[in-house]
């Protein structure tokens, strides 16, 4: 029975750091296209938001305890295979200790939601927000 749970365990990891592997395959295919019509500057534009969220994602984590921790991997692994896009904002420095325990619920419920669009996820000093809204956001550049 040990043998049963760690093999989930595994693949459970597995499948998460695949669909992490995937959305960064991706930004970068998006990047080079854009350099190969000769758009450098949209292609710069996709590497830095891809660095910025990756830079989010690395604080947020780090953040919280292990199994705050995974559960984040695991969301990010179901939104990929639900084809949902998540778009991250925010300072890396603006993640505590508590800022994953209050995203973990609000990014459940809205991937839950199942409705189309870029979700945003915006971290910063004054907590954590989930949202449809896409006013503010250019998931072109």
């Amino acid at each position: 029975m040990a043998y049963q749970e760690d093999a989930g365990g595994r693949r459970a990891a597995l499948r998460a750091v695949r669909a992490v592997r995937h959305r960064v395959a991706n930004a970068l295919q998006v990047a080079f296209g854009w350099a190969q019509l000769g758009e450098g500057g949209k292609s710069q534009a996709v590497l830095e938001r891809l660095v910025r969220e990756e830079a989010l994602l690395s604080a947020l984590g780090r953040a919280g305890g292990a199994e705050e921790q995974y559960a984040l991997w695991q969301s990010l692994a179901d939104a990929e295979e639900m084809g949902q896009p998540i778009a991250w904002q925010g300072d890396p420095g603006s993640v505590r200790g508590d800022t994953l325990g209050d995203l973990l619920p609000k990014l459940g419920a809205a991937l839950g939601d199942r409705r189309t669009g870029i979700l945003l996820v915006t971290c910063a000093a004054e907590g954590v927000t989930v949202s449809w809204s896409e006013e503010d956001l250019d998931v072109r550049r």
